[in-house]
């Protein structure tokens, strides 16, 4: 019994110090990224990455021709971001979000703002689609008539209430400018149908979300 424990014991010792090597490992590899992308693409050379400079950078890592726009390099932002409350516990200003949103990106961000972005990337051919179906004035938005329209289209033809298309509004609208942007059509999307499968499972088909 002694000897099983023995042999346990040094199992659990040579697992943890394989883990132990593969996290060094990652943690090498990450630097290495972090480091040949500001090498590469921080020509400012202030230690971060710019504007101007995540958008070259995004631009340039998805090997198809498609410069990234400034709408997409502020959603990458906000993803890696997430919300900001104040200290107070109050919601964050429109004009501190917008502020926030044109900070740079700095170097321990940049593995999560590619892989956010590269998630996008993927769908981005049919979020064009959709989007230019929708976006009927070319103005690179989704206004409240035009979101309503492609729920309605997500939803078979069925109507859909203001007061459903607000709430995706509010809440996909992570660049907080009354409109629905491509990479912000994701989420969208995404809202709408996690929404509506919980107003499925309502009884009585009740209101299709709260809060």
């Amino acid at each position: 019994k002694r000897t099983t424990t023995m042999a346990a014991a040094a199992m659990a010792h040579r697992k943890n110090q394989e883990r132990m090597a593969r996290i060094a490992q990652e943690r090498a590899d990450n630097k290495a990224f972090v480091d040949d992308v500001m090498k590469t693409w921080d020509h400012s050379k202030t230690g971060d990455l710019q504007m101007d400079e995540l958008q070259a950078w995004l631009s340039a890592s998805c090997n198809d021709n498609q410069p990234v726009t400034e709408s997409e390099a502020k959603w990458v932002i906000y993803m890696v971001q997430g919300p900001a409350p104040s200290a107070s516990g109050a919601p964050e200003t429109n004009s501190g979000f917008a502020k926030r949103l044109e900070r740079a990106v700095q170097p321990r961000e940049l593995p999560k703002a590619l892989e956010h972005f590269m998630a996008y990337k993927k769908a981005r051919g049919t979020i064009s689609e959709t989007f230019a179906k929708f976006d009927t004035d070319s103005s690179g938005g989704l206004d409240m008539t035009q979101l309503g329209n492609l729920l309605v289209e997500l939803n078979e033809g069925e109507p859909v209430t203001d007061e459903e298309t607000q709430w995706v509004m509010k809440h996909a609208d992570v660049l907080g400018n009354n409109t629905i942007t491509k990479p912000e059509l994701i989420i969208a999307i995404s809202l709408w149908y996690s929404q509506f499968d919980k107003r499925q499972e309502t009884v009585g088909g009740g209101a299709m979300c709260g809060g």
